[in-house]
């Protein structure tokens, strides 16, 4: 079956069995979409795919709250360029964030006026088994998870959702909707949330956070550690996105099992 250069087709359930081969050949770069294999009718997800049998581009679709996701891999990079613009242009739903992976896509997206609107940033994959030296939990603090009386708190400090009402919402989607991991300091009353890391439905970690004044005591390395254990235990891979001037953040992830690979570029309507 042979489909429109610009047109996607929506692959049924066993085309998205079969397609499992050719994803799991080109893995980490199709984690997204491998994860997004497992979502479902509550989350509008959609694999769509340019031929059959003989593929070259795959993209994922799907819904978190008010806002779609939209994940592409591809072997051709203009013909992966010009499906994901109709898919964008296809689109219902008024807020996106479309990952673009890797600069020639990029180039290709740029030819047909989708311009990326983010500073660009890491993949990173946890590697499973590694081994990891989790740091002692210091006197005064305690792991929890996101109080709901702290969720707007939580929200105030994402750079990505300042400005953007559309942005709040999906924090806080996160937030009440999948797994996520607090330290709090009790040395004060009430206790007070220091630092935090949450995820999304196909198991991306997002937001790490560690207030300024408690950094430097592993904090951060523990929230994280707790996080990933969690997504493990829902048979998801661990991964997450990282700008690519923040070193502190990439090395506390390598420092824990995470792993480097593809450069990304984020673009968001």
């Amino acid at each position: 079956m042979m489909a429109d250069h610009k047109i996607a087709i929506e692959a049924d359930a066993n085309k998205r069995e079969e397609l499992k081969g050719f994803l799991y050949k080109y893995w980490p770069d199709t984690i997204e979409i491998l994860h997004g294999l497992r979502l479902g009718k509550d989350h509008n997800a959609k694999i769509l795919i340019d031929n059959w049998p003989d593929v070259k581009t795959v993209i994922l679709t799907y819904d978190e709250g008010e806002t779609t996701f939209v994940f592409s891999f591809g072997t051709d990079d203009s013909k992966t360029a010009s499906i994901l613009k109709s898919v964008i242009d296809s689109q219902s739903n008024d807020s996106h964030q479309i990952l673009i992976n890797g600069f020639e896509v990029f180039q290709e997206m740029k030819k047909l006026n989708i311009d990326t609107n983010c500073a660009p940033f890491f993949r990173y994959v946890y590697t499973p088994g590694a081994v990891i030296e989790r740091p002692t939990l210091p006197e005064g603090y305690k792991i929890d998870i996101i109080h709901l009386s702290d969720i707007e708190f939580v929200v105030s400090k994402w750079g990505v959702a300042k400005g953007s009402l559309k942005m709040n919402q999906l924090m806080r989607h996160f937030i009440t909707n999948y797994p996520n991991v607090a330290i709090y300091d009790t040395s004060i009353e009430p206790p007070r949330l220091v630092s935090w890391n949450v995820s999304s439905a196909i198991g991306c970690l997002y937001h790490f956070f560690t207030a300024e004044e408690h950094r430097g005591k592993g904090l951060g390395t523990i929230v994280k550690i707790e996080l990933l254990q969690k997504i493990l235990t829902k048979g998801f891979t661990p991964f997450c996105y990282i700008y690519a001037d923040d070193a502190k953040a990439q090395t506390i992830s390598e420092k824990v099992g995470f792993v480097r690979g593809s450069l990304y570029l984020r673009y968001i309507n």
